[in-house]
């Protein structure tokens, strides 16, 4: 049996992040993936035939220099050179299949007359709906708002809390205000499971994690079998419920009863001239089976333009989202040069989720168990990340 200091299930940026955090405190660490790939919602996909210097994400896919945690773990594994502008170019809306500016879809009187509501109407305890209706009106966010909020998530946010959407935090004004990595963000995963003293495997699911004396073991699908001091599971909820429903039953419980939502991801490779969209950053959609578009705009290449459609799950077989993709696109489908495809599963979080993670942070306390991901303070590439680093100073007050 191989034995670690920690062990890390679930190479994501979560799990990634965490297990930089023991790489730095040279703690012999190791992650282990059940896909083929490190990275999870970071994924960029590369042109094989191109020499892999064209890239579009199917995934996430802005960083901003509030993101401190994440500027950290990319600072600290040496890809500080390696950050790449965004290119400003706008968001559009696609509604009745015509392309049209933000501003055109906004009522600028309701704007006006709701907006003082802002500063008297609190966040917490209201759902997106709520809130935003409240402050920008009804008109503006049914037209607008919650379809833009739906493109930011993709899922229906209308429940989703609205202390979670979006959070003020402070700036890294010494760095760019949105940026990417040359090679996609997936470039950041990959670096980060590649760091000296932490041992990555993909390829393999762990299917039990039980308490054994002072720490650990895991057997993997492959009947290998780790032992460790402690733990970190950043994986969706329900496969860390599955996993810790043996040493934790009541957190695995609770794990349980966290929704998820799916997404259909489809992105798209074309020459550059082909397309009749001008640059943009992404489209909102309003009356489509996707949540939006995703634009490689903000970082031109000479040759390829590329796009990710996020559809919603279950609503078009794949020759009918290649049918709508040329048709938004303006191309014939035959002179799409490449597609890709991925499913990701989002946490379809609602008011009152903050009550489930408190009684969850308090049967963690005091246990080598840690649980990071997605579905604590929030969905943002930097939620993930701070909650990682949380998690590992945790472990680090137990000794």
């Amino acid at each position: 049996m191989d034995s670690y200091e920690l062990i890390v299930i679930g190479a994501g940026i979560s799990g990634l992040s965490l297990a930089y955090c023991a790489a730095r405190k040279g703690m012999n660490t190791l992650v282990l993936e059940k896909g083929d790939a490190v990275g999870g919602a970071f994924h960029s996909h590369r042109i094989p035939d191109d020499g892999g210097d064209f890239w579009l994400e199917l995934g996430a896919h802005t960083c901003y220099n509030s993101y401190r945690n994440l500027i950290t773990v990319i600072e600290g594994s040496g890809m500080a050179d390696r950050l790449t502008r965004r290119e400003k170019v706008p968001f559009r809306v696609l509604r009745n299949g015509q392309v049209h500016s933000i501003l055109s879809q906004l009522n600028f009187l309701e704007l006006l007359r709701s907006v003082p509501r802002l500063f008297v109407t609190q966040k917490a305890g209201r759902s997106v709906a709520a809130y935003y209706q409240r402050i920008i009106g009804k008109q503006n966010f049914e037209r607008l708002f919650a379809h833009a909020f739906n493109s930011v998530l993709s899922q229906d946010t209308a429940d989703f809390p609205a202390e979670m959407l979006f959070k003020k935090r402070q700036r890294r004004k010494d760095l760019l205000k949105s940026f990417t990595l040359d090679g996609g963000l997936q470039s950041i995963a990959t670096v980060v499971a590649g760091l000296p003293g932490l041992q990555t495997v993909t390829g393999v699911a762990v299917e039990t994690v039980q308490a054994s004396g002072d720490g650990f073991h895991m057997v993997t699908d492959d009947g290998h079998a780790y032992a460790a001091r402690a733990v970190a599971v950043a994986t969706p909820p329900p496969v860390a419920s599955n996993l810790l429903k043996g040493c934790l039953p009541d957190v695995a419980e609770r794990l349980a009863g966290i929704a998820l939502s799916g997404v259909e991801s489809m992105g798209v490779v074309v020459e550059k001239e082909k397309p009749r969209l001008d640059p943009l950053a992404g489209l909102i959609a309003t009356d489509e089976a996707f949540f939006s578009v995703v634009s490689r705009d903000i970082v031109p290449h000479p040759r390829y333009r590329g796009f990710t459609f996020h559809f919603q799950p279950g609503r078009l077989e794949r020759e009918a989202k290649l049918a709508r993709i040329a048709d938004v696109l303006g191309v014939p489908a035959g002179q799409i040069a490449q597609v890709a495809e991925k499913k990701n599963t989002i946490p379809a979080l609602r008011v009152g989720h903050e009550d489930t993670i408190r009684s969850i942070d308090a049967t963690l306390a005091g246990k080598k168990i840690l649980l990071t991901g997605n579905y604590f303070a929030g969905v943002a590439i930097e939620d993930c990340v701070s909650r990682s680093f949380a998690e590992f100073q945790r472990l680090e007050r137990q000794g």
